[in-house]
């Protein structure tokens, strides 16, 4: 089916982008949202606060294991009718999570909504990187970042008020209109594109590509409530693992893989790969980590906590403006990533020394220069790891990129709990020095990240960078 509107090329890119963000924002608001509901769900559902961490592993294993497919269902039936289907399913699942009335109910909705948001993802990055030139990725990327970012700052804030004011069930109900909104956007504008050759199926790659990245997320997530002895998270991970490890011969022996692994030939794709991995991993251990020591060690509510991280994001809104409008053209991925990951590794560094007395608002300086630092390297990797990538190949480079991005931060939060609880002596009530360790941690994960960008060169994004 033809879009219904025909825009102008600048009306289009904004309205790509504000699909984008829609899409985007209820994506990860809706993965840190329901963290903060999970005792009023318990109580619910009379159950305790481990069994309904069912529900949030139910949605990240539904996103990891449909992930691998977004890039052939576009190919296969048009990147418009999978996008708009997905983000449909996703919309009517979150109704269906808020009508739950049991524990298993929830459970296979949660797994509906991570299928949707698992295609529609990758897809919505992929559609929003085709409306725009190499040129002006920049001004792309930094619209992603901001919500990227925002998103999970916001989650346990609206989490908290929504629980203050109404029922538990309008967790997932706010889904429903900004949902909404984006499909009948993107009903209206969006322009399809399809690669002509139809592909078969490639279930074996589904299956180890299902069992490498949704096994290593089931694993590591429930590692926090199991440990990480568990005869359960060693099995998960260890097929995960072997899965992974098969996944890239396997494909690359088919005529029509699942996955597209000679995209990795790419220089700038390939190493900005191992630039992303560690960094993401190490934004998202700190953001675990610090509510935590705010309110289980500082006994601060969370509301305090919340306030207190937001900073982070509005650190990163601020400097991507000024990186994605002024430098990144100038001055190129590789010193803006450089840059960016030295300063947050500093800042890291500052925030394993907290103790019981730091100020509140030492923690929100720092927070707002680690946001900041960052939108150097977030502007970078999302700018440049198109950049030799052709607008046939867009949505396969999306579902790889994909799946990095999601593995990351559940490594960063499985590692800096492990830290956390291996060295609580009293496990429900971790003492200082654990905290302290678990910070330095998180922050040395940006180490291989600072060695990686050593392989990004310049000029293999030359076409994302204004001429001289």
């Amino acid at each position: 089916m033809a879009h219904r509107i025909e825009l102008s090329e600048d009306r289009y890119k904004t309205a790509m982008l504000t699909i984008l963000i829609l899409t985007l924002f209820v994506q990860i608001l809706d993965g840190t949202i329901v963290n903060v509901a999970i005792p009023t769900l318990a109580d619910e559902f009379s159950v305790t606060d481990t069994q309904i961490d069912r529900a949030i592993i139910a949605y990240l294993v539904g996103l990891a294991v449909f992930i691998p497919t977004s890039g052939w269902l576009s190919d296969r039936f048009g990147s418009r009718v999978v996008f708009l289907n997905s983000l449909a399913l996703f919309t009517a699942a979150s109704v269906l999570c808020g009508l739950a009335s049991t524990l298993p109910q929830l459970v296979i909705f949660r797994i509906l909504q991570g299928v949707g948001a698992g295609v529609m993802g990758p897809l919505g990055s992929a559609l929003l990187y085709r409306a725009f030139p190499q040129s002006e990725r920049a001004k792309a990327a930094t619209a992603v970042i901001t919500v990227a970012v925002l998103a999970p700052a916001i989650g346990p804030v609206l989490g908290g008020a929504i629980l203050e004011v109404t029922t538990w069930r309008w967790i997932f109900f706010v889904n429903v209109p900004i949902g909404a909104v984006a499909m009948l956007v993107g009903w209206l504008v969006i322009r399809d594109f399809r690669i002509d050759e139809v592909k078969r199926f490639d279930g074996r790659g589904f299956v180890l590509a299902g069992m490498a990245l949704g096994g290593t997320l089931f694993g590591v997530t429930v590692a926090r409530d199991l440990g990480w002895n568990s005869p359960v998270v060693i099995g998960t991970i260890g097929a995960g693992i072997a899965a992974a490890i098969a996944l890239p011969r396997v494909e690359r022996a088919r005529e029509h893989p699942l996955l597209r692994f000679e995209l990795f030939q790419a220089p700038i794709f390939r190493s900005i790969q191992f630039v992303a991995f560690p960094t993401y991993a190490a934004f998202l251990g700190a953001i675990f980590l610090l509510p935590v020591y705010l309110q289980t060690f500082r006994g601060f509510d969370p509301l305090t906590a919340g306030l207190v991280a937001a900073p982070q994001p509005l650190g990163v809104w601020i400097a991507s403006q000024f990186v994605g409008r002024l430098l990144y053209g100038r001055v190129g991925p590789r010193r803006l990533m450089f840059g960016g990951l030295v300063g947050a590794l500093i800042v890291g560094l500052a925030l394993a020394t907290v103790d019981e007395t730091t100020s509140l608002w030492t923690l929100r300086v720092l927070m707002f220069l680690r946001g900041a630092s960052l939108a150097f390297t977030f502007v970078s990797i999302q700018t440049a790891v198109y950049s030799q990538t052709s607008v046939a190949d867009t949505a396969q480079a999306t579902t790889l990129f994909s799946a990095n991005r999601q593995a990351a931060p559940a490594f960063g939060i499985a590692a800096a709990a492990a830290v956390l609880s291996g060295l609580a002596v009293d496990p429900g009530n971790p003492q200082l020095g654990a905290y302290q360790v678990s910070f330095l941690v998180s922050a040395l994960l940006f180490i291989p990240a600072i060695v990686a960008v050593w392989w990004v060169r310049d000029e293999d994004a030359a076409a994302t960078m204004k001429r001289r």
